[in-house]
């Protein structure tokens, strides 16, 4: 009979389990709830600051009262979990995935993007898992769902030609006025980091990027809208743009290849292909074609869940690792540094030509 995992989870808020009482979303929506439906995994014990968020999570889950604490240093000292979610605000990610890779039962970290909120910190924790052998997966969830999977497909068989241009946006309501100095970023950081983790999925690593934002409410504070260009070392150009002070939620990448274009995000998937034009002579247009399915499409939290049991017995790296998405905050920091600078386009890994 294959082994069933105990999981400790860290941070009882949204992501760990409230979305699963929205009921437009695709379920399970959390990660409880991708380890309630995961039938090798089993939620032992939890821990949030927050007694009304605990309480609810421990019912919700059946978790003993005994193992539920209002301290993460608590439960990582008594429980013998072999995994951590860590669903907390983004500077704390840090500090509990050190002392979760201190754990001697620990074998994998499931953490909420994005990964910390410095390159230093990534690599603290990425050095620290790799040390002991933890396998460390990073919740930027798209990476396993079905369609998303297909895309990456289509841009490697060039099914469509070559990928060309990316104008990737992740737009929503102007934020508050935060500092930065917590927060560190808006919208392009804390949903951009999907944005960006896709981009580098589909189109390679990051040569240079020329940033801009918007900072009405002073440097010291988050942006309400940020973004640049940035050019991937595979020759392909991006056009990014977190935030945007719009009244509505927008998640999409626009995909031109050479002979047609995808539009994937969370308004479905729009493939369109190239074809003799019907209104100029000599000229070929694009037109809407079906989308081919994936063979198979999984719920992504799952996956994300399967992937990292996956990674923990056969010992590979999983999908959505630790060094991807800290690709993805230094190109995401890139785009702060260049626009703090005027612009400047800044170089990734010394490489300048």
């Amino acid at each position: 009979m294959a082994k069933q995992y105990k999981v400790g989870v860290v941070g009882c808020g949204r992501i760990a389990s409230l979305l699963e009482e929205d009921p437009l979303r695709e379920k399970p929506a959390t990660h409880a709830g991708a380890y309630a439906a995961f039938p090798r995994t089993k939620i032992t014990a939890a821990c949030d600051i927050d007694r009304w968020r605990l309480a609810k999570f421990r019912d919700t889950w059946r978790v003993p009262s005994d193992r539920c604490y209002r301290d993460y240093r608590e439960m990582l000292a008594r429980e013998d979990v072999d995994i951590v979610s860590i669903a907390t605000w983004t500077e704390s990610h840090c500090d509990i995935a050190l002392l979760a890779a201190k754990n001697p039962h620990v074998k994998g970290i499931y953490l909420e993007k994005p990964i910390t909120v410095s390159l230093k910190e990534a690599g603290r924790v990425i050095a620290a898992c790799k040390k002991r052998g933890i396998k460390l997966l990073v919740g930027h969830e798209r990476r396993f769902d079905g369609n998303f999977s297909r895309v990456k497909e289509i841009v490697e068989k060039k099914e469509l030609g070559a990928l060309k241009t990316i104008f990737a946006q992740a737009l929503s309501l102007p934020p508050p006025k935060l500092a930065r100095k917590k927060y560190i970023g808006g919208t392009l950081l804390h949903d951009g980091t999907h944005l960006l983790d896709l981009v580098l999925h589909y189109g390679g690593p990051a040569a240079w990027v020329m940033g801009f934002d918007k900072r009405p409410h002073g440097k010291r504070n988050i942006e309400t809208a940020a973004g640049g260009i940035v050019m991937l070392h595979s020759g392909v150009t991006v056009f990014v743009e977190g935030g945007g002070e719009r009244n509505y939620f927008k998640f999409d990448l626009d995909m031109q290849f050479e002979n047609g274009r995808i539009v994937i995000g969370n308004g479905g998937i729009h493939v369109f292909q190239n074809f003799t034009s019907r209104h100029y002579t000599g000229f070929h247009e694009l037109a809407p074609v079906p989308f081919t399915n994936p063979r198979k499409r999984e719920n992504s939290f799952i996956g994300c869940v399967r992937g990292l049991v996956r990674a923990m017995e056969t010992g590979r790296e999983p999908v959505s690792s630790g060094t991807e998405a800290r690709d993805a905050l230094e190109l995401i920091l890139a785009i702060y540094r260049s626009a703090d600078n005027g612009g400047k386009k800044i170089y990734f890994r010394g490489r300048k030509k």
